[in-house]
């Protein structure tokens, strides 16, 4: 019972990290305040997460590896190998969270003792069972769909279900604007370099003179004002125009003006999809 459900267990995590860096959600495109940043600046972890998401070829392989790796965990005949594969993806993930500080160390590490765990004592068996061929073929047995295949299939199409909402369900009502990406603030009196508009909803200044940032939780109001909460949860509403023709934004903020333009950071050098098979010339 307890290999059943370590076994199962494994099987969603690694489809669920697969779908992950399929759809580029784990290992997102780096966002523009992260790009606008020093490279000295920023934490390992961050560092780590940033580079990978620079390249779709590298998640869309992984990803494969891990979501195909989950999905025959729950076929019994390919069970050992398959094993040994997660045993090589979860120390690889244990390596990364350990050697860049990311947060999720003990959780790796669970992982990988579980698979461990489970092939403590399959060794040949296991191969024998792989290599030999049944007797009886899967339609012949007397219940065409027996239970635990029944609960596989299950278990599976309830991730399946819950991983499509999450990807395809877009909630672009929450930010009428359109605003996203970096504004460049061509104001001389306005002590900002940058306008960061994250993903998330959060607005982002860089100071022109220490290149420190402040961040802000920000909703777009009925009216389409701009209304910024802090860490202290204090909250003000301000007045904020989009020039959708030529990208600009007008943002009344602490009693100033700020005029920004919209700056495309997508054809920065990092952002680019480049591949060479030839570089050694």
């Amino acid at each position: 019972m307890i290999e059943y459900v370590c076994i199962n267990y494994i099987s969603v995590i690694l489809i669920k990290y697969g779908v992950d860096k399929i759809f580029q959600t784990q290992f997102p495109t780096p966002e523009s305040n992260i790009l606008f940043t020093r490279f000295g600046n920023l934490d390992q972890d961050i560092l780590f997460w940033s580079i990978i998401g620079t390249s779709k070829i590298y998640n869309l392989i992984i990803g494969s590896i891990e979501f195909f790796t989950g999905i025959l965990l729950l076929f019994k005949r390919s069970l050992f190998l398959v094993l040994l594969l997660s045993i090589i993806s979860f120390s690889q993930i244990f390596i990364i969270n350990i050697g860049f500080d990311i947060s999720v160390k003990f959780f790796s590490l669970i992982l990988l003792l579980m698979s461990i765990f489970l092939v403590r004592e399959t060794g040949w068996k296991l191969i024998l069972i792989i290599i030999r061929v049944p007797g009886k073929t899967y339609f012949d047995q007397a219940t065409f769909l027996p239970y635990k295949a029944f609960l596989k299939i299950l278990i599976v199409g309830i991730l399946f279900i819950k991983l499509g909402i999450s990807y395809f369900n877009k909630e672009d009502e929450k930010n009428p604007l359109n605003l996203v990406g970096a504004y460049h603030v061509s104001s001389p009196e306005s002590p900002y370099q940058y306008l960061f508009f994250h993903k998330d909803q959060y607005l982002i200044f860089m100071d022109k003179s220490s290149e420190k940032m402040s961040a802000f939780h920000y909703d777009i109001s009925v009216d389409n004002q701009i209304i910024l909460k802090d860490d202290n949860h204090n909250m003000s509403k301000h007045k904020l125009l989009k020039n959708q023709k030529d990208s600009t934004i007008t943002f009344y903020f602490k009693n100033q003006k700020i005029n920004a333009k919209a700056v495309d950071f997508k054809k920065m050098n990092v952002s680019q999809d480049r591949f060479h098979i030839l570089t050694d010339y």
